[in-house]
């Protein structure tokens, strides 16, 4: 045994243990650094083993449960292509009680959510009527509360999967949630003066002119926020939330907007999330750097 080995055995765990979390730390941070990434991107151009390492590697990391991730991972033409390349071992979608549970009832206020609540607070004021496409469990139901004052006659109902819609309920029940309700379905008998969706179209394989189609009537609003939209074609990711995979749709912006207003709707307000984007590893050409906000009114 070398007398380096010998020096590192020898030392008090606690030593060595934080000596190797330092190591990893800072390997962590040079190899994410842009110089870094952009010379690897080189070396897996000029030596296809090398990208064949890096996607090994990646996949294995991809694969991990951990309590929470914002990762993604290749690009498909279609949700089953996407859910058939995930990893084993790993609950696909939120309808399961880890995906269902592994975020609090509330955030805080991001800039991104500020153009939302311009356009909620105004549209309020006409009808209180909501459906919250994706709501999770009431998460900015209950954030906004902290910001808005909600109108005495509020109905805000929350679309999502069977799992998420159960753990809402019990949540609800124990807070001070007035007008707030959960449906797992948008049919015939779904009605609402606006429709919001913030960061949940992309998980959903339904484009959105067809879950507005499905409506009873048609919304007069359509608030629509944290949504990748690029000028590339429609694909599909796989996001890496922690405790589960989702299939996760990158939208074509031109063909989002026409399929909107082709419902008869006006496209009033748009805005970039700047703290909100897309990274694709060895997919650079199709990582989303920023988010968009788009307010969409019905013609009259």
């Amino acid at each position: 045994m070398s007398q380096a080995v010998q020096g590192l055995s020898s030392q008090p765990p606690s030593q060595s243990g934080l000596g190797l979390r330092a190591f990893t730390r800072t390997a962590r941070s040079l190899l994410g650094s842009p110089a870094t990434k952009a010379m690897v991107r080189r070396m897996e151009r000029w030596v296809p083993l090398v990208r064949y390492f890096h996607e090994r590697l990646y996949e294995r990391e991809f694969a991990t449960i951990v309590p929470f991730a914002r990762r993604f991972r290749g690009v498909y033409r279609t949700f089953e292509e996407a859910i058939q390349a995930a990893p084993a071992g790993k609950p696909v979608g939120y309808d399961n009680a880890e995906a269902a549970t592994f975020m609090a009832p509330a955030d805080p206020i991001r800039p991104n959510d500020y153009p939302v609540m311009f356009w909620l607070q105004k549209t309020m004021a006409e009808t209180p009527s909501i459906l919250d496409i994706g709501g999770y469990v009431g998460i900015s139901y209950y954030s906004y509360a902290k910001h808005l004052t909600y109108p005495e006659h509020l109905r805000w109902m929350i679309y999502d999967v069977p799992a998420v819609t159960k753990q809402g309920i019990e949540i609800a029940r124990n807070t001070a949630s007035p007008g707030l309700s959960f449906t797992t379905e948008i049919n015939g008998q779904t009605q609402a003066h606006i429709v919001l969706a913030l960061g949940s179209l992309q998980f959903i394989e339904k484009s959105c002119s067809e879950l507005l189609s499905q409506m009873a009537t048609r919304p007069m609003h359509l608030i629509i926020n944290k949504t990748p939209l690029t000028d590339l074609a429609d694909f599909v990711t796989l996001q890496d939330l922690g405790p589960a995979v989702c299939p996760y749709w990158v939208f074509n912006r031109a063909k989002f907007i026409h399929s909107i207003q082709d419902l008869g709707y006006e496209l009033v307000d748009s805005w970039a999330n700047l703290e909100l984007g897309c990274h694709i590893p060895l997919h650079e050409d199709h990582s989303v750097p920023n988010y968009s906000g788009l307010y969409f009114r019905a013609n009259s």
